[in-house]
């Protein structure tokens, strides 16, 4: 099944942030419902300990993100690096994390922002060349790099993309604090649930197969520098999802 790079509602400047908001605060309640932060959180932990770094930079954060999950699960398995959320256009969080004012470009991250780079769930948004690009940038920087999708480009991911209207039903009351906003618009008038239906379904159809994530780094090859793509199996989710990290070896320890 080829790629296609269509539109998320959630992405377009038109929208209004409380239902940009209202959207993704239903896929983090969402995603904390499935093992995917704590499987995420695991594979982070490994590349951290690798590079010896105490940093994280989440891009394309959002509201927030899955980010909150990840640490929370990170924290369980004794690792606690400081976290900061970034994003093209920096918005208002509730998150207790730090949270980059300024505007940050994926493809150009500035040098004050070292670290383990981390992007979940967004890498699909990007056209080919964006997406060799962001990271082409961590690879001349020598940051790791650490992406994550929960979607996948196949026949049953895509047919359940076709119950998302009912998930949103049933996961929104988990979201704490729940707003009256929310509830109006998940409910009475079912906004969110549509917004959720058609951005989910989209999801699947734009998110790189691992063949085609293997692609991306074709120009980013060095023995200094390694990359690494592969499947993650999530309980009570019947399709894997890809991930691809990149790190740079790490100068011996003297």
């Amino acid at each position: 099944m080829r790629r296609y790079q269509l539109f998320e509602l959630l992405d377009q400047a038109w929208l209004p942030v409380r239902l940009r908001r209202a959207g993704a605060e239903y896929l983090k309640a969402a995603h904390g419902t499935t093992a995917l932060p704590a499987l995420w959180a695991a594979t982070i932990v490994r590349v951290i300990e690798r590079c010896r770094l105490h940093q994280i930079v989440d891009l394309g954060s959002g509201c927030g993100g899955p980010m909150e999950l990840v640490a929370d699960e990170m924290a369980r398995l004794g690792c606690r690096p400081r976290v900061t959320l970034t994003d093209l256009h920096p918005v208002a969080s509730t998150s207790s994390m730090d949270y980059w004012p300024e505007p940050v470009d994926a493809t150009e991250v500035p040098a004050t922002l070292p670290g383990l780079r981390t992007l979940f769930l967004t890498f699909h948004h990007f056209a080919p060349s964006t997406a060799r690009a962001v990271l082409r940038d961590a690879y001349h920087q020598r940051e790791p790099i650490c992406i994550f999708e929960a979607t996948t480009r196949t026949a049953p991911a895509i047919a359940v993309s076709f119950l998302i209207p009912f998930l949103v039903l049933l996961v929104t009351p988990s979201i704490r604090p729940v707003s009256a906003f929310q509830i109006f618009f998940t409910y009475l008038v079912p906004v969110v649930p549509l917004l959720a239906l058609w951005d989910g379904l989209v999801s699947q159809l734009r998110t790189y197969s691992k063949a085609e994530l293997e692609g991306l780094t074709a120009d980013c090859s060095s023995t200094e520098y390694c990359w690494e793509c592969g499947y993650i199996d999530a309980p009570r989710i019947p399709f894997r999802t890809c991930y691809l990290i990149g790190y740079p070896k790490p100068e011996p320890i003297r």
